[in-house]
């Protein structure tokens, strides 16, 4: 609950990053997970190793402080705003990977504890809890979300009060999470540590990516929700809810946004459970295809005239459905087939996402210029873009998911197979020896 009141209040002040500042928000964001992405790379494992996933947490949300707090300070003090947006960024971005290392470490010992104690499988507790965190975390999400829109339209407060009061939460969630349990690293831990010099530690991501023939096909998996919340934060609230709803002033894009974490939330739960009677793999494949729909509706109804609140609702719906899938099922997946490194497992998340989500935020301000055609659309700075280019990339990201998906699978499979023929092959040999 400490973790998502956090995490509620960056991801809200990342909706509004574009929609508040501009072409600024955008590179700001560009910093955020840059930053993110060289932290999975440069330290995040090294810091959850060395400190244990508690206090990796605890320095992580410290630093999403930062992040909050620039906002309030940019909005305050105007002529500081490019130094606070950027500075804030890159500091956000480092905590960001250091958070989410670790909370797939404590997240992964959690689960371990529960499957001793209720008696069934690491499979079966990670699934179910991989839903549990994700409906938690997302419904939090949805309440500090919809916190901006009702502020503004309701309360009338300004955008420095919205965002002080984003700054207090992420402050105080931070201070509390002292109080919560700190798992002690275990034996295995301790020597594995001990053998493991800090440059070992510091590059496990890179190693599982290269060495892990599985890993690279999961790749799109990460890409394609990273290109896609790209898209929704930079061009559809930055540029698509001004004209649709006529909203000058960002009010409308904490109702909206709200919709894809409560979607996101409801179904977090709800897949958590399923995936114990399905398999992870359906849903998985159920989310792709929910990212594939977001660039595809833009695709077929290019102008923005075309637009209404019933369409637009259906794409933060489509984004909901799949960032659940993304946040606990996914991570629940990476678990399950990594399960012998899960800092380095998680860290490659981190690496992936944030990579494209870099690349996402990129694209959306060095999109292709344009004077006429249908994907021809006008920016608030009244530049001219061609979009079909970002709307294709994340149709295409998401097939290559699918597919990248069952090729993993596959080789996951075969690893299990072989590991059990290694297993009674030794059992033969020593009862040949008795």
């Amino acid at each position: 609950m400490l973790f998502s009141a956090n995490h509620g209040g960056v991801v809200s002040c990342l909706s509004l990053a574009t929609a508040r500042l501009g072409s600024l928000g955008a590179w700001q964001s560009v910093s955020l997970y840059l930053s993110y992405t060289l932290s999975a790379l440069l330290g995040a494992t090294y810091v959850v190793k060395t400190f244990g996933s508690r206090d990796a947490l605890l320095a992580g949300m410290s630093m999403y402080c930062v992040y909050v707090g620039c906002f309030a300070f940019a909005t305050a003090i105007p002529s500081t705003k490019v130094a606070a947006s950027i500075v804030g960024g890159i500091i956000g971005g480092f905590g960001a990977g250091f958070l989410w290392t670790a909370q797939g470490s404590y997240f992964a010992r959690a689960a371990e504890q529960y499957a001793i104690q209720k008696g069934s499988t690491v499979e079966d507790s990670t699934s179910l809890f991989g839903g549990i965190f994700a409906g938690i975390y997302l419904s939090e999400e949805v309440l500090l979300r919809l916190f901006s829109s009702i502020m503004a339209k309701t309360l009338n407060w300004s955008w420095k009060s919205i965002f002080s009061g984003y700054t207090m939460i992420a402050v105080l969630s931070t201070l509390f999470m002292l109080s919560v349990h700190k798992y002690p690293l275990t034996e295995k831990e301790m020597r594995k540590n001990e053998q493991s010099s800090p440059f070992e530690k510091v590059t496990v991501v890179g190693k599982l990516l290269i060495s892990d023939r599985k890993m690279k096909y999961m790749i799109p998996l990460n890409a394609v929700f990273g290109f896609s919340a790209a898209f929704i934060t930079s061009f559809v609230n930055g540029e698509v809810i001004r004209v649709v709803l006529s909203d000058q002033n960002s009010t409308d894009i904490g109702f909206l946004t709200a919709l894809t974490s409560c979607v996101a939330a409801v179904l977090s739960v709800v897949l958590g459970f399923v995936a114990q009677k399905i398999g992870r793999g359906p849903i998985l494949i159920l989310g792709s295809i929910s990212f594939f729909m977001v660039g595809f509706l833009f695709a077929i109804r290019p102008s923005l005239l075309d637009w209404g609140v019933a369409s637009l609702a259906l794409v933060y719906i489509f984004q909901g459905i799949g960032r659940a899938t993304f946040e606990g099922t996914l991570r629940a997946e990476f678990a399950i087939m990594f399960a012998e490194e899960k800092e380095g497992a998680f860290g490659n998340i981190i690496f992936q996402n944030g990579m494209m989500s870099a690349v996402g935020y990129f694209m959306s301000i060095n999109l292709p210029r344009c004077t006429q055609g249908n994907y021809c659309i006008e920016f608030t700075d009244g530049s001219y873009h061609n979009m079909i280019i970002f709307e294709m990339v994340i149709m295409i990201s998401a097939v290559l998911a699918i597919f990248g998906y069952w090729r993993a699978s596959v080789i996951h499979s075969q690893e299990i197979e072989e590991e059990e023929l290694r297993c009674e092959s030794y059992r033969e040999n020593e009862g040949h020896l008795l």
